[in-house]
């Protein structure tokens, strides 16, 4: 699993319970945005929510899950990132 530098990710509970499961952390340098496939994804989001008007909490919450349900099935998205680096990560494994 590829994931940022937080210190809250290489915490001994995080990593214990990450060999339970048999996940293994790739960690990609802080400031990455470009290794961190969610990033094109929170800047269509944020550019969809941006210019909207919301009349309360809960018209805020529906639009929020509904944009990003929307965006994120969007397998485009991803495709440069695959591209890029699902080979160097196959490698790294």
């Amino acid at each position: 699993m590829m994931m940022e530098s937080r210190g809250s990710h290489h915490a001994k509970l995080t990593q214990k319970r990450a060999d339970e499961l048999d996940i293994e952390f790739v960690f990609i340098p802080s400031y990455s945005p470009t290794l961190n496939a969610i990033e094109p994804l929170w800047k269509d989001l944020k550019r969809e929510i941006s210019p909207e008007i919301f009349a309360d909490r809960d018209h805020f919450k529906e639009f929020l899950t509904e944009t990003f349900l929307r965006l994120s099935h969007r397998l485009s998205f991803a495709n440069d990132w695959i591209e890029t680096f699902l080979p160097d990560v196959q490698k790294l494994c």
